[in-house]
C-alpha cells in the first residue's frame, strides 16, 4: 500500500474515532450511558476492559481513556459494578497525564473534574477537593468551570459544609445564565435545591421545591430523563422532610419507575432507601426494613461504601423500631465500619449517633457514653447545625445514662488504689478529656473545668505533669500593635 494511501486511510480512522468520541461526550451528558458506550463500541464495550486505542495518535487516545474511564465511572455507579471506579480512576489518571504532556490545560480540567468526581463516589472527599480546585484553576471554558464548582458543591454538602458549597454555587451562578447547555443548567438548579433541603426549615425546603422546579424545565428542555428522575427522587425527600409522606411516596415511586426502565440498579437502591425513610415516618416498619435491606443488597456489590452505609443506617433504624435491637445494633456497627473504609469519618459518627438515638434504653451502663465518644472522634470540630443538633440529644441521653447507673459510671472510674490515688486518677480523667476536647487549649480547658488557666496550669505542672504533652504548647505574648507613648 503507498504512503499516501496509508495516510488516507489513517485520517479517515482518527477522523471516524473523534466523532464517535464527540458523541458519547454529548449522550454521556444527556445521562444516556447505554447510548454512550454504543457511540464507543468501535473502541470499547465493557467496564473494566481497557479501550484498543493503540492505533490512535496521541491526542486521541487521551480522549479515548478520558471517556471511557468517565463512562465507566457512572455506569459502574448506576449498576453499582464492583471495581468500576478505581478502573474508571486509572484511565483518567492516565489521559491527565497525556494532556499534562501535550499542554492542553482545558482537557485536564475536565478530567480532573470526571477523576474527582469518583473520588466523591468512593467517600475520598480530601482527594476530590484537591481535584476540584485544580479543575477550576485549570479551566477557562464557562461550562468546564460550571461542572467543576457544582460538582464540588456536591462534596461539601456530602461532608455537610453547607456554607462553603453556598459560596461555590454562588460562583457558579453567573456562569449557568450564560451557557448554553440546558442540562448543565439543570444540573446547577438540582445542586441548589439539594443545599436548601440539607439546610432544612420550612422556607428553606420551599426554596428546595422552587430549585427543583426551575431543575426540571431545564431537564426536559435537554431531555435528560436520568436527571429528571433524580430531581423526582429528590422531591419526595423534601416533601417527606415536610411530613406529607404519601406526596414523598408519589414521586419516589415514579423516580423509581424511571431507573427501572433505565436499567440502573444503584439508582434503584437509592430510591428503596430513600422509600425506607418515608415508611418509617409513617410507622410500617416491616415494610420499611425490607426496602432498606433491598438497598443495601444492591449496593453490597458497588464501591459506593457512603450510600451503602446510609442504607444500614436506615436499616438500623427500622430493625429498632421493630424491636429487634440485637440485629439493629449490627446494623449501625456495619455502618460505621463501611463508612470508615470510605473515608467518610462523617457518616461513621452520624452512625454511632442513631445508635445511641435509637438503642438508648437497651445499652449497658457506659456503652452510650463510649459511643458518644466514638462519634465525637469522627465528626471533627466543624459541625452543621443539624448533626450539632442530634449530638447536643445525644449528649443528654449520655448524661441520664450516667445518672440512672452512678455507682456502675463510678466503677469504671476506680483503679483500686487508696482514696488518694483514686482521686488523682480521677482528677487526670477529667483534665485529659477537658484538653482533648478543646484541642489542647488550657484556657479554654479550665474554662470548662470551672477552673483559671493559672490554677489548671499550677495542677499541670505540680500534680499532673503526665498530661502536660496534651496540652497547646505556649507561644510567645505578642506584642501590642497600639505604640506606647
Amino acid at each position: 500500500m503507498s504512503i499516501s494511501k496509508t495516510n488516507e486511510t489513517r485520517q479517515i480512522r482518527e477522523w471516524q474515532a473523534l466523532r464517535q468520541f464527540e458523541a458519547a461526550r454529548s449522550l454521556e451528558r444527556s445521562g444516556d450511558y447505554q447510548a454512550a458506550r454504543a457511540a464507543l463500541s468501535g473502541v470499547w464495550t465493557t467496564v473494566g476492559e481497557r479501550p484498543a486505542i493503540e492505533k490512535l495518535s496521541a491526542d486521541l487516545q487521551a480522549e479515548a481513556l478520558l471517556r471511557v474511564g468517565t463512562l465507566s465511572g457512572w455506569i459502574g455507579s448506576a449498576q453499582q459494578i464492583g471495581g468500576a471506579q478505581e478502573f474508571a480512576k486509572d484511565l483518567m489518571s492516565e489521559a491527565i497525564r497525556l494532556f499534562e504532556g501535550m499542554g492542553n490545560t482545558e482537557k485536564v480540567a475536565e478530567a480532573q473534574t470526571d477523576l474527582a468526581i469518583c473520588y466523591w463516589r468512593l467517600g475520598a472527599f480530601d482527594e476530590a477537593r484537591v481535584l476540584f480546585c485544580q479543575a477550576e484553576e485549570n479551566s477557562r471554558d464557562d461550562e468546564n468551570k460550571l461542572r467543576a464548582l457544582v460538582n464540588y458543591s456536591a462534596v461539601e454538602i456530602s461532608c455537610g459544609q453547607l456554607d462553603r458549597a453556598f459560596t461555590l454555587l454562588e460562583a457558579a451562578a453567573p456562569l449557568a445564565d450564560t451557557i448554553a447547555d440546558r442540562g448543565a443548567s439543570g444540573r446547577y438548579h438540582l445542586q441548589r435545591a439539594l443545599l436548601f433541603k440539607k439546610l432544612g426549615g420550612e422556607e428553606n425546603l420551599d426554596r428546595a421545591l422552587i430549585e427543583y422546579s426551575a431543575a426540571s424545565l431545564h431537564l426536559a428542555e435537554a431531555g435528560d430523563i436520568r436527571y429528571l428522575a433524580a430531581v423526582e427522587n429528590n422531591i419526595g425527600m423534601v416533601l417527606l422532610q415536610m411530613g406529607r409522606e404519601l406526596d414523598a411516596l408519589s414521586h419516589l415511586d415514579r423516580a423509581r419507575a424511571i431507573f427501572v426502565k433505565l436499567k440502573e440498579s444503584g439508582r434503584v437502591a437509592e430510591v428503596n432507601e430513600a422509600r425506607a425513610q418515608v415508611l418509617i415516618a409513617q410507622r410500617s416498619f416491616a415494610e420499611a426494613e425490607r426496602a432498606a435491606f433491598a438497598a443495601i443488597t444492591t449496593l453490597e456489590r458497588g464501591d459506593e461504601h457512603s450510600l451503602l452505609a446510609t442504607a444500614y443506617v436506615t436499616h438500623g433504624i427500622a430493625l429498632a423500631r421493630m424491636g429487634n435491637e440485637p440485629a439493629a445494633r449490627l446494623a449501625f456497627l456495619r455502618a460505621v465500619e463501611v463508612a470508615e473504609k470510605a473515608g467518610d469519618l462523617r457518616s461513621a459518627g452520624g452512625a454511632y449517633l442513631s445508635l445511641i438515638e435509637e438503642l438508648s434504653d437497651s445499652l449497658a451502663s457506659g456503652e452510650a457514653g463510649h459511643f458518644f465518644l466514638e462519634a465525637d472522634n469522627r465528626l471533627g470540630a466543624e459541625v452543621n447545625p443539624g448533626m450539632m443538633a442530634r449530638f447536643r440529644k445525644c449528649a443528654r441521653i449520655v448524661a441520664a445514662n450516667s445518672l440512672a447507673n452512678p455507682a456502675q459510671v463510678l466503677d469504671g472510674l476506680l483503679i483500686g488504689g487508696t482514696l488518694d490515688e483514686e482521686l488523682h486518677h480521677i482528677e487526670a480523667v477529667l483534665i485529659k478529656r477537658a484538653l482533648d476536647y478543646e484541642g489542647g487549649s488550657i484556657t479554654r480547658a479550665a474554662r470548662s473545668l470551672g477552673l483559671t488557666h493559672q490554677g489548671l496550669d499550677w495542677t499541670l505542672r505540680n500534680r499532673q505533669q503526665q498530661l502536660l504533652s496534651s496540652r497547646t504548647p505556649r507561644r510567645p505574648r505578642r506584642k501590642s500593635i497600639l505604640k506606647k507613648k
